[in-house]
Parts: structure tokens; sequence; C-alpha cells
């Protein structure tokens, strides 16, 4: 009987234990930020946004077309890429700004 009580015991703690690790703790929840879209670009923009695009994908300029009805670039007439994303990148991207806008 005292074999028993024990052998119980035991199962009872590995049951505790498996429950609350399997629970665990609550994570924190990421908060995703939407990435604003701009619909017009302004002149000076657009040519810093062509050159970062150029430099960053080693592409050529005349390589890179800006497709104004969905608002994307295409690069050697494969790559797209939105322009909220070229924007949100070029933000971001402070390393390039130093070196290349001095």
């Amino acid at each position: 009987m005292e074999n028993l009580k024990i052998n119980a015991r035991k199962i009872a703690i590995v049951a505790v234990l498996s429950i609350s690790s399997l629970t665990g703790c609550k994570k924190d929840e990421i908060k995703i930020e939407p990435v604003t879209k701009t619909t017009e670009v302004s002149e000076i923009e657009f040519s810093k946004l062509l050159q970062f695009i150029s430099i960053t994908t080693t592409a050529p300029k005349d390589q890179i077309v800006y497709n104004e009805k969905n608002k994307e670039f295409v690069v050697y007439g494969w790559y797209h890429k939105s322009l909220a994303d070229v924007q949100s990148e070029y933000d971001t991207a402070n390393e390039y700004k130093a070196t290349y806008e001095k």
C-alpha cells in the first residue's frame, strides 16, 4: 500500500510538471505596423529611390523601370519591388545613406 502511494505521488508530480511546461509563459504579442503606402512621389524622392535600387541590386538605372499603374519597380524585367517596400527599405538604410548620400 505504501508503494502505491509513492507511485501515485510520482505520477501526480509528473502530470503537474507536464501540464505546466506545456502551457508555459504567455509571450508578448508582436505588433506589426503596416507599411504606409504613398501614392505620389516627388521627383527628388523618385531619383533617390531609383539610385538606391540601382546600388542595392547592382543594376544599371536603364534596367530599372517604374510601373506607375502597379506602383512598383521592375529590375531586369523580372524582379518586382513595390514602391512602399522600396520606401520602407530606404528609410531604414542608414549605412547606405552614410555611404552614398554625403
